[in-house]
């Protein structure tokens, strides 16, 4: 197996717009493979990625054509049809076990609009993310960079990856603080508004109202309050292909199966999750309720926004209330630390096309 080399898998659906883009920093970063699982795509997407050096593209695979099945994979075969985070799940296990044979050592399951980086300072080297693989002692199995959720100034934006900069910093002990009292207020009531009301005021004291989470549907009136994250507020993962076997991939990491895997939390994932209005409509009218569930109130509420209303409702809410694009807000949040200018990878793709 080769020292520290890593593959990228995706399970995608109509992301002509970011995936050609996505798969080609990781192949300038040195990946060694990217797998692409296609889920129902209808548009470009296949053709304009056809004939890169190095991807392996298929159907997302059905369960039944999966050898020597793990139990996790049997119990949520049911869904698969009705779930995209079910097949996802499959097509990861798999990606990882076709990347095991390859003597891949690394496997990190993405989404088109995430890149993956070491650190936020400085530049991205070539061979940035295999160094930073070879960092991990030699019993973690599993490295979870963080997600810093894009900052949109503007409503329309061509080539996110270039021109957006903005991204909200993680705050890990006020996280900690949050997650636990959160845990608390669930105890209380399951309602998922009341939750979402607790996220806002909490964010909102911590932060003396500086960022703006307060929402309002566009047609019913309705108040939507959100917290700090409007994407998710966790991390993607590497898993050591070698050890994949034993764990149950989660969407967004690999959990216990056989036994849990040892963990190291380290690297960051820039998500360019609403980076523009038609990007906010594409992802969500594409998705089932079961995705976007009423779990997350806000990102559902967005959800049916998307769904519901016209593109000219959708661009006026998502320039009301998603958008920053005052400067002296801008300037107010980064003197606060809210927000962080990252122009690494933006860099990155200048360089690639000099």
């Amino acid at each position: 197996m080769e020292n520290n080399s890593f593959a990228v898998t995706y399970t995608v659906k109509n992301e002509e717009k970011l995936l050609p883009q996505a798969m080609q920093f990781y192949l300038n970063a040195g990946c060694s493979r990217v797998y692409v699982f296609w889920d129902g795509t209808s548009d470009n997407a296949p053709s304009r990625v056809r004939g890169i050096h190095k991807l392996t593209a298929m159907e997302s695979i059905r369960p039944e054509s999966v050898r020597a099945a793990p139990g996790w994979i049997n119990e949520i075969t049911p869904m698969w049809a009705t779930n995209m985070n079910v097949r996802k799940r499959i097509n990861t296990f798999c990606a990882a076990r076709m990347a095991k044979e390859a003597g891949i050592e690394w496997i990190l399951s993405i989404d088109p609009d995430e890149i993956a980086v070491p650190n936020i300072l400085g530049r991205i080297e070539r061979d940035g993310i295999r160094r930073f693989l070879a960092s991990a002692p030699t019993d973690v199995e599993q490295i979870l960079p963080r997600n810093l959720d894009v900052v949109p100034t503007v409503s329309r934006c061509d080539d996110p990856f270039r021109r957006c900069t903005l991204f909200l910093n993680r705050f890990p002990l006020t996280e900690s603080i949050w997650r636990y009292s959160r845990a608390i207020a669930r105890r209380a009531t399951s309602r998922s508004k009341i939750i979402a009301w607790y996220d806002f005021l909490f964010y909102q004291l911590r932060f003396f109202g500086a960022l703006p989470r307060l929402m309002r549907h566009p047609e019913t009136g309705e108040l939507l309050p959100a917290g700090y994250f409007l994407g998710y507020s966790n991390h993607k993962s590497f898993v050591r292909t070698s050890a994949a076997e034993y764990f149950n991939f989660n969407i967004h990491k690999w959990i216990g199966a056989e036994r849990n895997p040892v963990d190291r939390l380290s690297g960051f994932v820039l998500h360019y999750d609403l980076f523009d209005y038609e990007y906010m409509s594409q992802k969500f009218r594409q998705r089932s309720q079961t995705v976007e569930s009423n779990d997350q109130y806000c990102r559902h509420m967005m959800a049916r926004i998307a769904r519901e209303l016209s593109d000219e409702r959708v661009e006026e809410f998502f320039n009301k209330y998603i958008v920053i694009s005052d400067v002296n807000t801008i300037h107010e949040l980064a003197y606060k630390g809210i927000v962080l200018e990252i122009r690494s990878v933006s860099e990155f793709f200048e360089n690639m096309s000099d």
